[in-house]
């Protein structure tokens, strides 16, 4: 059936049917996270992002049925894209258009790349990038862990010591983990308004965040969290390791496994015993880690990349 589309730039307006829209026909197998009108809030308001120039509509007789949005990291000179289709409409001409306006922006503020993560089950998701030339560069494992089925009292071989993130320390939180990811695929380096930001987003509060000290040294950190609703009913939850690192210098002494430990204790006393985390599947030192603690792999996600000519 034919039928007519436009695609537009988002307004303050359009924020109830945006996420209205958002709410109802988000898809179980994309790989964005879990949408609440909370979290879809947040998303609009993180630092660095505009979205009446980032975030892009398409309509059609009146109604949405479509959008792309466009997050700009260009500490590594990439966009990451995400975009959501009506089911009842056939995808190809709206995905095209959308990309379309989505890498145009993308050449404004002059990335090099754009980068958008499926899961690996969404085939249908796939063949689309492809057909518009992305290409599969990276897969993450998704493990789970349960808690209940483990013994955590691991043997302490490291000199560090583990403490809580305190109010205030956002800045040194943002150097430490600029400092463990640097020149790690993917990641851009954040600023300490945009720590405070992924706080804000994740629910975190300081006692999630658990450092590793070295002499007075800030030399690693655990960020833990709960999950809610991300596959699960509405009032169960996960925990979550949302990132685990260790300062370049101080590897190999231990510091890792004991924040980790740290980490799954926290949640097992904020009453978790599922928990999720997600990692480079390139990474080895990294899966070999939380594979000895006992996390086994429960899927897996794709990163696709285009390459953006400039004009």
């Amino acid at each position: 059936m034919h039928f007519s589309f436009v695609v537009r730039n988002y307004h303050p307006q359009d924020f109830t049917t945006y996420v209205e829209f958002s709410l109802k026909y988000s898809r179980a197998d994309a790989a964005s996270g879990t949408n609440s009108i909370g979290a879809l809030t947040q998303r609009l308001g993180r630092p660095n992002y505009r979205p009446s120039e980032n975030l892009f509509l398409a309509d059609a007789n009146g109604a949405t049925i479509g959008y792309i949005d466009v997050v700009p990291e260009l500490g590594i000179r990439r966009v990451v894209l995400d975009y959501l289709i009506h089911p009842a409409y056939s995808p190809g001409p709206i995905a095209t258009e959308l990309f379309a306006h989505a890498l145009g922006r993308a050449r404004e503020l002059g990335a090099k790349m754009a980068h958008m993560n499926i899961s690996s089950t969404g085939l249908d998701r796939a063949e689309l990038l492809s057909s518009l030339g992305f290409r599969e560069v990276r897969r993450y494992y998704e493990l789970k862990l349960d808690l209940s089925e483990i013994n955590l009292k691991v043997a302490d071989q490291s000199n560090s010591t583990c403490r809580r993130l305190s109010l205030g320390e956002e800045e040194s939180l943002a150097q430490i983990q600029n400092c463990c990811f640097a020149g790690s695929w993917g990641y851009n380096p954040n600023t300490t308004d945009e720590i405070v930001w992924w706080m804000n987003y994740r629910g975190s509060s300081p006692d999630d965040i658990i450092l590793a000290i070295d002499e007075s040294n800030l030399v690693g950190y655990c960020w833990t969290g709960i999950t809610y609703g991300r596959g699960l009913s509405a009032d169960r939850s996960n925990g979550h390791i949302y990132m685990l690192g260790v300062a370049p210098d101080y590897r190999k002494r231990g510091i890792g496994r004991k924040l980790l430990i740290e980490g799954l204790l926290h949640l097992r006393n904020k009453g978790q015993e599922i928990i999720d985390i997600v990692v480079d599947g390139q990474n080895t030192i990294a899966v070999v880690l939380y594979r000895s603690i006992g996390f086994q792999c429960s899927g897996s996600t794709l990163w696709y990349e285009k390459i953006i000519e400039q004009a």
